[in-house]
């Protein structure tokens, strides 16, 4: 009996200890394209630099982006992790809910070549960064 209460302890115990993962990326540029009045997807604009803190915090399923204006999402759907494009890439997308209650996408894609970028989708606005790991 003191063995199975000493076991419950210690997996209660590891449980407590294990902690969320949190992932840091720095942006370097951003592009963004629109919809017109009829919905229709405009190009892609021109890259501009850009120095922007991003954090994932996979516990409480929230990612920050910290542009001038901070934006926040709460995730509540995480689809399968990454799954193969037509361009040779890997995407991963998260159904999320920004801070005003509006509903986006935001998908983490690797190219082929190990670039990778971070995508904001919303129904008539899209924007995208160029990201890497933060040390």
């Amino acid at each position: 009996m003191k063995k199975i209460i000493f076991v419950l302890l210690l997996l209660v115990c590891s449980v407590m200890v294990s902690h969320a993962e949190v992932y840091k990326y720095k942006t370097s540029s951003i592009a963004l394209r629109t919809t017109d009045n009829y919905g229709n997807w405009g190009e892609w604009s021109d890259w501009e630099d850009c120095n922007v803190l991003v954090v994932w915090n996979t516990e409480k399923s929230v990612i920050n982006i910290y542009s001038a204006t901070p934006q926040e999402f709460d995730v509540y759907e995480a689809g399968d992790k990454f799954k193969s494009d037509a361009s040779g890439g890997k995407t991963w997308s998260l159904k999320c809910v920004d801070a005003d209650g509006v509903r986006c996408t935001i998908r983490l894609r690797v190219q082929s070549d190990g670039q990778s970028q971070l995508y904001v989708d919303y129904s008539n606005i899209s924007y995208v960064y160029t990201i890497e790991p933060r040390n």
